[in-house]
């Protein structure tokens, strides 16, 4: 609704500045080397110096306006790209996190894989209860593992839905 007010008060100054244009200036013939040409001119007096002050005050006053209104809708535009800016670094430092959580996860399950190859590996023969005990700790820390990293997916998956709901807003204000 502003640019719709800021565009009639725009025509009607361009109107009044014409119009006052029109009434200050006159013509009058002048000869140059026997050629009469018509030339405009401003008369000095005293009506036409109030209308071209008054025209120039309302030029000024609408150019101040447009200037602070354009001013304040850039500070309000660059307010919005900050708080994108801050809550995506907010989102992506979670990420990250996250993530360094879930290498951590996988480097612990990796651990236990290689813990239960080596205990098989060299579990007497015969050592039943031994080889029991390495799967039931392999199995325990994987399950512990496995639901530990569905949490995390879950997390990131919500990180992931924040991030579509808080797009960078165009980089141009207009």
């Amino acid at each position: 609704m502003t640019e719709l007010w800021e565009t009639i008060i725009r025509y009607v100054l361009v109107g009044a500045a014409s119009y006052a244009a029109g009434t200050v200036v006159q013509y009058r013939q002048y000869r140059v080397r026997g050629v009469s040409l018509l030339v405009p001119f401003v008369p000095k007096s005293s009506r036409n110096f109030t209308i071209v002050v008054v025209t120039l005050s309302l030029l000024t006053t609408f150019s101040v306006i447009t200037s602070q209104i354009a001013q304040q809708h850039q500070a309000e535009c660059n307010a919005d790209f900050q708080r994108a800016l801050r809550e995506n670094a907010r989102i992506n430092s979670e990420d990250r996190d996250l993530e360094k959580r879930d290498d951590a996860l996988r480097e612990q399950r990796d651990a236990a894989l290689t813990d239960l190859v080596r205990g098989l590996l060299t579990a007497p023969p015969g050592g039943n209860g031994r080889v029991r005990d390495l799967l039931e700790r392999y199995d325990t820390t994987v399950a512990v593992n496995d639901r530990e990293r569905a949490d995390l997916i879950a997390a990131r998956g919500a990180l992931e839905q924040q991030r579509r709901d808080n797009p960078y807003p165009e980089p141009r204000c207009d």
